[in-house]
């Protein structure tokens, strides 16, 4: 019996010593923004151009244009 719990005792304890595969630190507020505005701007470039929901009929966003003059 004892043998036994030498046995397992020598195997399981190394396999219980391994660390985990070392993890990356979690980005800062900074880089998290400029990762967030990255992918902004990439689905910006890959979204289809003419979108009725959000651009007038000659492609321009609301905000984009420049106020017309009375």
């Amino acid at each position: 019996m004892m043998k036994i719990l030498m046995v397992a005792l020598v195997t399981t304890v190394p396999a219980l010593a391994q660390v985990g595969s070392p993890q990356k630190p979690p980005l800062t507020d900074r880089e998290q923004v400029k990762a967030d505005r990255a992918k902004a701007v990439e689905a910006e470039k890959s979204a289809p151009t003419t979108r009725p929901w959000d651009r007038d009929a000659d492609g321009k966003r609301p905000w984009d244009q420049k106020p017309s003059k009375p």
